[in-house]
């Protein structure tokens, strides 16, 4: 795999905040996540639970929701800072949905269902803030520890919660 850095295109963003092309959720997880400075190998790392691989990455560039960035260019966004943190809420929100809805479904399957309807009922960002314990201790119940710790890194990296390091 080519450690390449891939920016949205105006058609990505407009996929972000419109939804206008119906992508499928798991390529809108993927295609979120891309954000002009981690390189697709730091991106794959992050997505490879939900079964995202590197045609992932190549099928978004080949329809022209990303393209390969130039090291040497500089990205420069039309959006004012109000727009840009909008969106970014908007698409931390998409992906903290996603996050959640994959890892019950394949973890947890109908005994995540209770956490699975108070994911359908949030509406903010804290709501999924507030869900990490619920969710972490029924992982831990159900999966092995090291599944659960696993998943904790995953999501403490999502909600930009500085991990305790066990000594």
């Amino acid at each position: 795999m080519q450690n390449i850095i891939f920016d949205k295109t105006d058609k990505g963003r407009e996929e972000i905040i419109s939804r206008k092309y119906h992508l499928a959720s798991r390529l809108r997880t993927l295609l979120v996540m891309v954000d002009g400075k981690h390189s697709s190998d730091d991106l794959l790392a992050k997505v490879e639970p939900l079964g995202l691989t590197q045609a992932s990455v190549e099928e978004l560039e080949q329809q022209g929701y990303i393209q390969r960035q130039s090291p040497s260019v500089q990205v420069v966004t039309t959006l004012d800072d109000t727009q840009n943190s909008q969106i970014n809420s908007i698409e931390l929100f998409q992906v903290l949905y996603d996050f959640y809805t994959e890892t019950i479904k394949h973890n947890l399957g109908l005994r995540g269902y209770n956490i699975q309807f108070i994911v359908e009922r949030a509406s903010t960002l804290q709501d999924f803030h507030d869900l990490r314990a619920p969710f972490l201790d029924a992982i831990n119940k159900s999966q092995s520890e090291k599944k659960a710790l696993e998943l904790r890194d995953q999501l403490d990296e999502l909600l930009n919660i500085v991990p305790i390091k066990s000594t």
